[in-house]
């Protein structure tokens, strides 16, 4: 028995069960990327970035020498 031709499927329920996960997933990355976006903005804003040290290290925490 073959499936006729004229056989139109509406819907994959594997996309349908997969929503609970994805949905979460995606309001995850959602917040993730806006706090990032308003973490820059407020470094642009002070005129600090953290990249601006040039070895990284505290300068108040360094000996003289």
């Amino acid at each position: 028995m073959t499936p006729s031709d004229n056989v139109v499927y509406l819907a994959d329920h594997s996309v349908v069960l997969a929503l609970p996960a994805l949905v979460p997933a995606f309001v995850i990355v959602g917040v993730v990327l806006f706090v990032v976006a308003r973490d820059r903005r407020a470094e642009r804003n002070d005129g600090t970035a953290s990249d601006s040290d040039s070895d990284g290290l505290d300068p108040s925490n360094q000996e003289e020498s």
